[in-house]
């Protein structure tokens, strides 16, 4: 059967990039489909249109977004009512002159009378959809910045990136938000999974070091309720959330961060303490009723303060841990002394550490025993290095304190396997790590130890192993034949 539709004038409509040339061959049950699902919505022009309107709709669309720069012929058949087409093209964006390319397959569907029944386009449209997100992203950066919560929710419904980045500020748009002091659009770029921990481009302040600045405290609770960071410092200024928010006088937001225990002593990288800053912000204040924001600052600091010491003097067997007097810690317990408590943030070494962690820590076996038979708590890690207790005998090469942690009522599969969170290595890991043989063989041969946990840089017990004794050491032979690497 002979096709009276003329090849040439569908590789002219095809090259050209002008459907509205066969407008002769559409009626108005024609039907044109350009790929479009989830992620190619994003397409201004994607999906299904009807009849010679629509597909002119289509057409005038595409045209107001993107202009063809090249076109080549792969492949042109047609059999019977089919007409199949294969071609590579590049394209450039209208307004931003960005340029993309795309191998698309067109497959036409004629009826008897040789009318267009259905024009069905095929393709990875990934580089097409790049472009399309660019633009979303620089929507979504103007809604967020106009507190346009509708448009902003529609936008990433669309496929707009929750994390993009203004270039200008450097600010996420979880930032914007926080700054410009909006807590519904804070809240539902939190509850859509915006990234909480990043930091800006220029000082490196988190979202919570811009609440403070947009001095809402509803925003500040959204934040450290999503876990922010208290004291997260920017490497520019060294400054905390805490000291961003007695500068810009945000009284409600320092009553709640001293709420969150925060490290008061952190200083400044211009050698500030949180006290040094605190007098010069009074100083600087122009108006009395700005020396009295300050002057209630400084009352809710320094009552957080107060109540640190007095927490610090109350734990009694954290002092006698840190001296090493395992005779006072042994009374202390007699007399019902609590032996889980857990050290507040004034920038020492034992922060957020408890008895136990420090008795293993600092390798005091007498008094880990003593901590350990009044049931002192194995699944635990202090705030500082994010270690458990039993990483602290393995770090430190103690094969004594080892095997009583081991020996607990307390100890699980779970401990002895836990990866830290500040580089994923188990307690075996960090005893490889060191060298030390006697714990390694410890673990090796309790049989709730598992192998086979990868650490942050993606190295297994063996790998360790097999880089600090080397092949034919004994233990990097049992670990290989354990994970069956012999």
């Amino acid at each position: 059967m002979k096709n009276p539709i003329y090849v040439e004038k569908f590789l002219y409509s095809i090259q050209s990039n002008d459907l509205i040339s066969l407008s002769d061959y559409f009626d108005d049950d024609s039907v044109f489909s350009y790929p479009k699902n989830e992620l190619q919505s994003y397409i201004p022009y994607a999906g299904k249109y009807l009849g010679l309107e629509g597909i002119t709709k289509f057409q005038e669309l595409r045209d107001k977004n993107i202009k063809q720069t090249s076109f080549t012929l792969n492949s042109f058949h047609h059999i019977d009512y089919s007409v199949l087409i294969s071609i590579n093209a590049s394209y450039e964006h209208i307004d931003r002159s960005e340029s993309f390319s795309l191998d698309l397959f067109h497959e036409v569907k004629l009826d008897k009378s040789f009318k267009i029944r259905e024009w069905n386009v095929y393709g990875d449209l990934s580089e097409e959809v790049k472009i399309f997100t660019k633009e979303l992203d620089k929507k979504i950066i103007d809604s967020v910045s106009d507190n346009n919560k509708e448009l902003t929710q529609k936008l990433l419904n669309q496929g707009a990136d929750i994390n993009t980045r203004s270039l200008e500020t450097g600010l996420t748009l979880l930032m914007m938000a926080s700054c410009q002091g909006n807590p519904e659009i804070v809240e539902l770029l939190i509850s859509e999974g915006a990234d909480i921990f990043t930091v800006d481009s220029y000082t490196g302040a988190t979202a919570l070091h811009k609440a403070c600045q947009g001095q809402n405290i509803e925003v500040a609770k959204l934040l450290t309720k999503a876990g922010s960071f208290i004291d997260a410092v920017t490497p520019t200024m060294g400054h905390t959330p805490i000291m961003d928010a007695l500068w810009y006088q945000a009284v409600d937001i320092v009553k709640h961060l001293v709420g969150c225990n925060p490290n008061l002593e952190t200083k400044t990288h211009y050698g500030f303490t949180l006290w040094d800053h605190l007098e010069y912000e009074t100083k600087v204040q122009g108006t009395e009723e700005g020396k009295n924001i300050m002057n209630s600052i400084k009352k809710d600091i320094e009552e957080y303060k107060n109540q640190c010491d007095k927490k610090i003097k109350s734990q009694k067997i954290m002092a006698a841990t840190e001296k090493g007097n395992h005779k006072e810690v042994k009374d202390l317990i007699k007399k019902g002394e609590a032996v889980e408590t857990v050290y507040p943030h004034v920038n020492t070494f034992s922060d957020g550490h408890t008895p136990l962690i420090v008795a293993c820590r600092d390798n005091h076996p007498e008094i880990v025993e003593l901590l350990l038979n009044a049931g002192a708590e194995v699944d635990v890690f202090d705030w500082v290095f994010k270690g458990y207790t039993i990483h602290k005998a393995t770090y430190n090469g103690r094969p004594d304190i080892l095997k009583m942690l081991l020996n607990s009522k307390n100890m699980t599969k779970k401990v002895v396997n836990v990866q830290g969170h500040i580089n994923g290595y188990t307690p075996l890991v960090d005893a490889l790590w060191h060298g030390f043989e006697d714990c390694s063989n410890i673990l090796l041969d309790d049989p709730r130890c598992e192998l086979g946990f990868k650490g942050h840089d993606g190295k297994d017990e063996y790998d360790v192993a097999l880089q600090v004794f080397g092949s034919e050491h004994s233990i990097t032979k049992k670990i290989a034949k354990i994970l069956n690497k012999i």
